[in-house]
């Protein structure tokens, strides 16, 4: 185990470029050089073992329906269906309380994602509105790691939404937390 510091970032006002606004000491582990070439993974919902993307084919890929019944029970995404010879997506949406917000949101999405190996697409716009959207590149669709992906998230991630889109999606409640002067709540 190696110790690092995650460096969160801010825009500097009036100055561009990004600047550190807090350190955080964290434990990492270096994967050996095989694991590395291994980055994308699947996860198991069941055991939350990673298997390596490399061993996916398209089989992998999800129908339709069975990721419909999974949407089911996440009420915060749903399916993207462009049509043509775009792949299917999943994708979730909100407003934050301001752009600090927006940008801790992705920035704790964005370690999970560097953790498991498997990487959304980001949406940042209008300051604070955020979308992001998981299908697996590899394979063009949508797989198990999409889904379990999206889990985390939901279940690791707490947003600071605006209050007026709170109101308007009452189910992202149990998905919130409150900012205080002094930190969070």
């Amino acid at each position: 185990m190696k110790r690092g510091l995650l460096l969160l970032l801010t825009a500097r006002s009036g100055r561009g470029g990004l600047g550190v606004i807090s350190q955080v000491p964290f434990f990492f582990v270096i994967p050996s050089r095989s694991q590395q070439h291994r980055n994308c993974v699947r996860m198991s919902t069941t055991a939350g073992r990673c298997e390596p993307c490399s061993s996916l084919n398209e089989s992998a890929v999800l129908p339709v329906e069975s990721i419909k019944d999974e949407l089911n029970g996440m009420p915060l995404w749903r399916l993207v269906e462009n049509g043509d010879d775009s792949p299917l997506k999943i994708s979730r949406s909100f407003v934050a309380k301001n752009f600090q917000a927006a940008l801790d949101c992705i920035n704790a999405m964005g370690a999970i994602a560097e953790r498991e190996g498997h990487h959304p697409d980001f949406h940042l716009t209008e300051y604070r509105s955020v979308e992001i959207v998981l299908f697996t590149h590899k394979l063009r669709g949508i797989t198990t790691n999409d889904l379990v992906l999206a889990r985390m998230f939901d279940s690791e991630v707490q947003v600071s939404y605006s209050p007026k889109w709170l109101r308007d999606h009452p189910e992202a409640a149990s998905n919130t937390t409150t900012i205080y002067q002094g930190g969070t709540k």
